[in-house]
């Protein structure tokens, strides 16, 4: 398996490529602060929901039996340690209690499990491979969004489960409902997922230029070293703690193949890139959030590769 390919190379530069596109827009002036707020908007209300309910609704691996689950657990769990290592890695560095603490271990946490994991599954393994990831994928989601956003928050458990009605939560809720119930295969239900494909296509591109449009806002006059805690520390989970439990839970608890090769190219993933939008959401530390997207992402072009290497010599693929 040549994991130095040029279609993992493309995937990479896909996602560089959108934010710097981003960014040029901002510094241009012509996407300035009055369009932010609206295009954060438009995509958590209408584009990301409309994306979870395609990839969910109807997809037919979800309700395939007990290896669903395994796929779903797995994507569920992996969110759940990123987060509490995060946490531990925050503590660690000696961040002061609060929000940006919060934060920190809520962003560094999760991966950028689907934008960039998808192309790069897609360039390494077959098909079947990438249903696989999308429904590991669905357990990441529901994970970011109901124990992560209820970490996020620091809310008490009554009010973090008012905050989870969300437009996000409520599409998952729903399509999984949809789908474990059989109606995900009626007509009516597939017609909806189809016009919600057309409007999630949105989701990731718009996304990702969003981010480039916050970054050229938020870090005005960045400096790698100018919070060290936080680059450093996302460094920390993202290049060395987290990869190195995937590939030993994938290396001596998981029997799936396929589910073997997901957690290879999780492992090598950098931190999410939206996590930025549910931390302004819920009032967190936004600059924090980008920090630790930048510092993951920029080295990603070298560490990426690498850690896909590391996996695939270690799980012998």
């Amino acid at each position: 398996m040549n994991v130095f390919s040029a279609d993992v190379a493309l995937a990479i530069a896909r996602l560089g490529l959108l934010i710097l596109l981003g960014w040029f827009l901002a510094h241009r002036g012509w996407v300035g602060p009055h369009a932010r707020q609206p295009l954060m908007r438009l995509g958590l209300w209408v584009f990301f929901p409309a994306m979870i309910f395609d990839r969910v609704s109807s997809n037919p691996l979800i309700h395939s039996g007990p290896t669903a689950l395994l796929y779903l657990g797995a994507g569920f769990l992996m969110i759940i340690v990123g987060i509490l290592v995060g946490r531990a890695i925050a503590a660690l560095f000696r961040f002061p209690p609060g929000d940006a603490k919060r934060t920190f271990a809520y962003a560094s946490g999760i991966n950028n499990f689907g934008y960039l994991g998808i192309p790069v599954t897609a360039a390494l393994f077959d098909k079947d491979v990438v249903g696989v990831l999308l429904v590991h994928n669905v357990g990441v989601e529901a994970a970011v969004w109901t124990f992560g956003v209820a970490f996020l928050s620091g809310a008490t458990p009554a009010k973090s489960l008012r905050q989870l009605a969300q437009p996000m939560t409520v599409a998952l809720a729903v399509a999984l409902t949809l789908n474990l119930t059989g109606l995900g295969e009626t007509a009516s239900i597939r017609f909806a997922g189809q016009f919600c494909h057309s409007i999630g296509e949105c989701a990731i591109p718009i996304g990702t230029i969003l981010t480039g449009i916050y970054l050229h806002e938020t870090l005005q006059g960045f400096k790698f070293i100018a919070d060290a805690r936080v680059s450093f520390g996302a460094m920390a989970v993202r290049w060395l703690v987290m990869p190195v439990i995937l590939l030993s839970v994938a290396c001596w608890f998981i029997t799936d193949p396929a589910l073997r090769k997901v957690m290879m190219v999780q492992a090598a993933m950098p931190a999410g890139i939206f996590t930025f939008l549910i931390v302004e959401l819920y009032k967190g530390e936004v600059s924090v959030a980008l920090r630790v997207a930048v510092v993951t992402v920029v080295f990603c072009p070298i560490i990426t590769p690498l850690w896909l290497y590391v996996g695939s010599r270690w799980l012998g693929l």
